[in-house]
């Protein structure tokens, strides 16, 4: 239930805020940044960046063996393309062993 309920999180609060703005307590980016995570035990990690519709944007990481505890990563708020993000809400959704453990979000502004 714990996993399914961190899925439609994200999809839950869009409903009521919208996706250009957002009246909820998202961190507020204008340029790329670094952020932490930190993993129970080791496994394998994928990092994705999702717009507001939940739509795939980026691979920040794909497939990499990582041991358990505190790691970082960064988003220089561009998607595949290398073309920076229009305004909006997004997500970084971290994803242990094909399990999401954690869906970061992002207000990006300009």
């Amino acid at each position: 239930m714990g996993k399914i309920l961190m899925f439609l999180l994200p999809a839950l609060l869009l409903i009521s805020a919208g996706c250009n703005d957002s009246t909820y307590p998202f961190d507020q980016v204008t340029e790329g940044f670094t952020f932490t995570y930190d993993l129970p035990n080791e496994g394998v990690v994928d990092l994705f960046v999702l717009n507001c519709y939940m739509n795939n944007i980026r691979i920040l990481l794909a497939d990499s063996a990582q041991s358990s505890g505190s790691h970082s990563s960064s988003w220089d708020l561009r998607n595949e393309s290398g073309v920076r993000v229009t305004d909006g809400l997004y997500y970084i959704r971290i994803i242990l062993d094909e399990n999401v453990i954690e869906t970061q979000m992002y207000e990006v502004y300009q």
